[in-house]
């Protein structure tokens, strides 16, 4: 009874890891199973698979118990159904560091706690104190185990590809002192066989070869890889022939494995084998494993230290840390700074492990200003304390030496930066190199001028680099606001320094905090006397605004003397000769306010330029007309606009009819051909002009 009890509690744990990652991998279009996809994500990323995993087989006993008070009627599968059910029900995923139960209501005192144990302290121990003999059926001391089922489930811990199949093999080549290791696509049988060779060491115990968790490997092997004893378990399910002649021997052996071999523990011939070096694998070679082989070859070899042949080909090998900015010797481990990446794929492999490379959140440190980025690639050398997930070592255990291996790349980041003499990076960053015994001079000190932003883009478009020059830091404020600022400090500069846009991670760097900084813009509008009024973003208009001259607008600049005073700011007042204030509809420009001072000498084609970069913003719904429509038609509307405006209503019309000719009439009328053409009312007429007339026709 207590043996089922266990393999029940096994296929318990299974199940749950299972339902874990189809929750995370493949959830439904609900956006509740979409967000709790996200939010798994997040905790295999806060807290590494291997101590989730542990978590996960912890809520076991909640689950047994939760099972034994439906399992007779409830109507569905335990597997499919009912654990990803009660995780849904149950877990909170909400702190990626600590999912945790959401208890129901009614929810009694010995059912299990976050992390699959019993509540402490809520009345459970009083209840059993009070009935001894109940817990005298209890053991007196228990141990950790692993359970003999376990073996049969050996077939779920790897995904079964030839990629997995072929590094683990290699990794044991490796191990076994190879200098060469040859990989074939041969026939046998009339099978497609994959055949793995090398030169090494053989096995000299075939029994350790095929025990769980036993590496038999030497204790130097032992000590700088802590080999796990799990990598020929990647062939199971599949035949395999294994051939190996072991040196310290002088003997060979050979042993075949069936498919279901690998999950039953049946025992298996082992016979004597003439093969005269190291070992040979030849593992039944699927079509899938067929189609994938040769790229799967070439990722195997590109950074392991054995040369691998494919066939009668040798493979390319490259140095892991190729085109480093510097590498770094570090507790056994070779650690490569790069530089030139500003935005680095959290996914992009980072560590390599003898030709086994794998992704790990490494320091990234980049420019505050959005220019070059560093990152550290790190080349295991020896190093036991660093470890990968088992079985399918495909992610870095998190532990306190993967933490040191983090503070040590960040460390030759800066030692990095430091060589250069120069940098642009944060002034966090800055202290955080300080305080890892890296000296730093502050960050060059020099912004890009202040450009206003358009409304199609809305982001920041750098100027040119000013330097050695007083500076005014800029605030960022709405495009058609800044499009306005721009215009009127075009031929000035406020407080006798050029406006620069602000890097606010440099804040507490001396040279940065001694700026003078401006706070905010607005406008003030006289309309006539003691008509007067403010306008800022977001500021209420008055009801009677229509476009059209004012006597006079001034842009007023609230500038604090340094970035970091405490004295109040001045309040600056600059000329201006234009406005532009938005509407309710911001697509529409005939709900816009376009205000000119009466000395205002824009020309009809400089105020449409200027009406589309402060409002231009294109429609990306997927029924609108494509970009370059929408932005013709605004730009003929931001015309008819300027030439009203500036020119009165008749030029405008005029105009419009022009472009409009221009855009749908022209290219009908013959090559060297007059149409003279009289609309009125609707009506309208054309005929070709007589050669008198033509002089007078305004060529479209």
């Amino acid at each position: 009874m207590q043996d089922s009890n266990c393999a029940f509690a096994l296929e318990t744990a299974a199940c749950l890891w299972e339902a874990v990652l189809s929750l995370r991998d493949s959830p439904i279009t609900d956006p509740a199973d979409i967000e709790r996809a996200l939010l798994i994500r997040e905790t295999f990323e806060a807290i590494g698979t291997a101590a989730l995993r542990m978590t996960v087989i912890g809520w076991t006993d909640a689950v047994d118990a939760a099972w034994a008070k439906v399992a007779d009627d409830y109507a569905m599968s335990f597997d499919w159904d009912f654990v990803p059910d009660w995780i849904i029900r149950h877990v909170d995923w909400s702190d990626p560091c600590h999912p945790s139960f959401r208890h129901e209501p009614g929810h009694s005192c010995d059912e299990a706690d976050e992390t699959g144990g019993e509540k402490a302290g809520d009345g459970c121990d009083e209840d059993v104190a009070a009935i001894p003999e109940a817990f005298m059926t209890f053991p007196a001391m228990i141990n950790t185990t692993v359970g003999q089922s376990l073996i049969t489930r050996i077939g779920r811990f790897f995904n079964g590809s030839v990629s997995d199949c072929l590094t683990e093999t290699i990794q044991n080549s490796r191990r076994a002192g190879a200098t060469r290791i040859d990989i074939a696509r041969i026939e046998k049988n009339d099978r497609q066989v994959l055949r793995i060779r090398d030169d090494g060491r053989g096995i000299a115990e075939p029994a350790k070869f095929l025990t769980l968790g036993d590496s038999g490997w030497s204790e130097d092997i032992a000590r700088s890889e802590d080999p796990a004893g799990m990598g020929v378990f990647s062939l199971a399910g599949r035949h395999v022939t294994v051939r190996s002649h072991a040196a310290e021997l002088g003997a060979a052996w050979q042993v075949t494995i069936t498919p279901d071999a690998w999950e039953s523990g049946k025992l298996l011939d082992l016979i004597p084998s003439s093969l005269g070096q190291g070992t040979e694998i030849e593992i039944d070679l699927p079509e899938s494993w067929a189609n994938a082989l040769e790229q799967a070859v070439k990722d195997a070899a590109r950074f392991c230290p054995v040369p691998i042949w494919f066939g009668d080909n040798r493979q390319l090998q490259k140095d892991f840390l190729r085109e480093a900015k510097r590498v770094e010797e570090w507790k056994g481990c070779r650690i490569g700074i790069f530089v030139d990446e500003y935005h680095l794929n959290r996914e992009k492999v980072r560590i390599n492990f003898h030709g086994l490379t794998v992704p790990c959140r490494l320091p990234h440190i980049h420019d505050a200003d959005g220019g070059r980025g560093w990152y550290a690639k790190v080349d295991i050398v020896d190093a036991p304390q660093l470890q990968l997930v088992l079985p399918a070592r495909k992610e870095m255990v998190q532990n306190a030496a993967l933490d040191a291996l983090r503070d040590a790349c960040e460390a030759a980041i800066f030692r990095t930066i430091a060589r250069e003499g120069h940098h642009r990076l944060s002034h966090a960053d800055w202290l955080r190199a300080m305080a890892l015994g890296v000296t730093l001079p502050e960050a060059a000190p020099w912004l890009n001028a202040w450009t206003p932003r358009t409304a199609e883009t809305d982001s920041v478009l750098l100027g040119d680099r000013v330097a050695g020059e007083p500076m005014i830091l800029m605030p960022t404020d709405q495009p058609h606001i800044e499009q306005c600022v721009g215009r009127a400090i075009a031929s000035g500069r406020p407080l006798d320094a050029t406006p620069v846009h602000p890097v606010g991670d440099f804040t507490g760097y001396g040279w940065y905090d001694a700026l003078p900084r401006a706070l905010g813009y607005s406008f003030r509008i006289e309309r006539g006397e003691g008509d007067v009024f403010d306008y800022a973003a977001d500021t209420q208009l008055p009801p009677n605004l229509v476009s059209g001259r004012v006597d006079g607008i001034a842009l007023e600049l609230a500038v604090q003397e340094t970035t970091v005073s405490d004295a109040p700011a001045e309040v600056i007042a600059l000329p201006a000769d234009l406005l532009i204030v938005p509407g309710d509809c911001w697509t529409d420009l005939e709900e816009k306010g376009i205000l000119l001072s009466t000395d205002c000498a824009i020309t009809p084609g400089e105020l449409a330029s200027l009406l589309e970069r402060a409002c231009f913003y294109p429609d990306e719904d997927s029924d609108a007309d494509s970009y370059h429509t929408q932005q013709a038609a605004f730009d003929m509307q931001a015309r008819f606009t300027a030439n009203l405006l500036l020119l009165g209503e008749d030029a405008a019309i005029i105009e419009r009819v022009r472009e409009a000719m221009r855009e749908h009439v022209s290219w009908l009328i013959p090559k060297d051909r007059a149409i003279a053409v009289r609309a009125v009312n609707y009506q309208v007429d054309a005929a070709f002009a007589d050669k008198d007339m033509t002089p007078a026709i305004t060529t479209a």
